[in-house]
Protein backbone atom coordinates (compact mmCIF):
# COMPACT_ATOMS: atom_id res chain seq x y z
CA UNK A 1 0.00 0.00 0.00
CA UNK A 2 1.67 3.26 -0.85
CA UNK A 3 0.62 6.87 -1.26
CA UNK A 4 0.21 7.03 -4.83
CA UNK A 5 -2.66 4.46 -4.72
CA UNK A 6 -4.95 6.72 -2.45
CA UNK A 7 -5.41 4.18 -0.03
CA UNK A 8 -3.53 4.89 3.50
CA UNK A 9 -4.12 5.05 7.04
CA UNK A 10 -4.77 8.57 6.64
CA UNK A 11 -8.27 10.37 6.96
CA UNK A 12 -10.13 9.49 4.29
CA UNK A 13 -10.27 12.44 1.14
CA UNK A 14 -13.04 14.64 1.12
CA UNK A 15 -14.47 16.81 -1.82
CA UNK A 16 -14.47 20.33 -1.94
CA UNK A 17 -18.11 20.53 -0.47
CA UNK A 18 -16.34 18.09 2.55
CA UNK A 19 -18.06 14.70 1.67
CA UNK A 20 -15.99 11.73 1.84
CA UNK A 21 -14.80 10.40 -1.45
CA UNK A 22 -15.59 7.22 -2.76
CA UNK A 23 -12.54 4.73 -2.63
CA UNK A 24 -13.14 3.33 -6.23
CA UNK A 25 -9.45 3.27 -8.25
CA UNK A 26 -11.21 2.32 -11.55
CA UNK A 27 -9.99 -1.19 -11.05
CA UNK A 28 -13.52 -2.90 -10.75
CA UNK A 29 -13.06 -6.60 -10.43
CA UNK A 30 -14.46 -8.84 -7.64
CA UNK A 31 -11.92 -11.41 -6.13
CA UNK A 32 -13.93 -14.76 -5.59
CA UNK A 33 -11.86 -15.84 -2.70
CA UNK A 34 -12.40 -12.54 -0.24
CA UNK A 35 -15.42 -10.95 -1.74
CA UNK A 36 -13.37 -8.04 -1.90
CA UNK A 37 -12.77 -5.40 -5.08
CA UNK A 38 -9.38 -5.88 -6.43
CA UNK A 39 -8.97 -2.31 -6.64
CA UNK A 40 -10.70 -0.23 -4.07
CA UNK A 41 -10.86 -3.25 -1.30
CA UNK A 42 -14.94 -2.79 -0.58
CA UNK A 43 -17.12 -5.84 -0.46
CA UNK A 44 -20.32 -5.71 -3.22
CA UNK A 45 -22.55 -4.20 -0.18
CA UNK A 46 -20.45 -1.77 0.42
CA UNK A 47 -19.76 -0.61 -3.31
CA UNK A 48 -23.44 -0.88 -3.85
CA UNK A 49 -24.62 1.14 -0.65
CA UNK A 50 -22.09 4.05 -1.38
CA UNK A 51 -23.97 6.63 -2.67
CA UNK A 52 -26.99 6.01 0.16
CA UNK A 53 -24.53 5.83 3.30
CA UNK A 54 -24.08 8.90 5.73
CA UNK A 55 -20.45 10.55 6.19
CA UNK A 56 -20.06 8.12 9.33
CA UNK A 57 -20.20 5.48 7.70
CA UNK A 58 -17.96 6.10 4.84
CA UNK A 59 -15.59 7.10 6.92
CA UNK A 60 -15.79 3.56 8.23
CA UNK A 61 -15.24 1.94 5.25
CA UNK A 62 -12.50 4.06 4.81
CA UNK A 63 -11.29 3.21 8.13
CA UNK A 64 -11.09 -0.64 6.85
CA UNK A 65 -9.54 -0.93 3.87
CA UNK A 66 -5.53 -0.09 4.98
CA UNK A 67 -6.02 -3.66 6.93
CA UNK A 68 -7.75 -5.22 4.17
CA UNK A 69 -5.12 -4.65 1.34
CA UNK A 70 -2.37 -5.36 3.67
CA UNK A 71 -4.15 -8.95 4.63
CA UNK A 72 -4.62 -9.17 0.60
CA UNK A 73 -1.16 -7.74 -0.26
CA UNK A 74 -3.01 -6.69 -3.88
CA UNK A 75 -0.63 -3.90 -4.02
CA UNK A 76 -3.58 -1.88 -5.37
Amino acid sequence: MTASDGLTDAAPPVDTQGAVTSPCVSVCRMEAATGLCAGCWRTLDEIAAWSRMSEPAKRAVWAKLPARGRVEGSGQ
